[in-house]
């Protein structure tokens, strides 16, 4: 079996403007051969990030938002157990 070759955030976000502009999802799928619930997922991160959404990178803006707010709430958690440890008379 062939490997996919990867798309190009310019031609995901050519994709992308085809449906934003009213194209049919089903007809977009079956010309790019890229499935249609990708083709969703694709116009979902577009329409959050615009082009830099759509790159395949480590350093992607909403991947990188998204470990951000998980590392800020893990830290708010250990601040908040350690209140609590504290006002509970015992140390962590």
């Amino acid at each position: 079996m062939p490997k996919k070759k990867r798309m190009s955030s310019a031609n995901k976000e050519d994709l992308v403007l085809r449906l934003l502009r009213g194209e049919d999802l089903e007809t977009v799928s079956r010309e790019s051969g890229v499935a249609m619930h990708v083709l969703q997922d694709w116009r979902d991160l577009y329409t959050k990030a615009g082009r830099d959404g759509l790159k395949a990178k480590p350093g992607n803006s909403v991947e990188s938002e998204l470990e951000r707010q998980i590392k800020q709430q893990a830290l708010e958690i250990e601040i908040l157990k350690r209140a609590k440890a504290l006002v509970d008379g015992r140390k962590l």
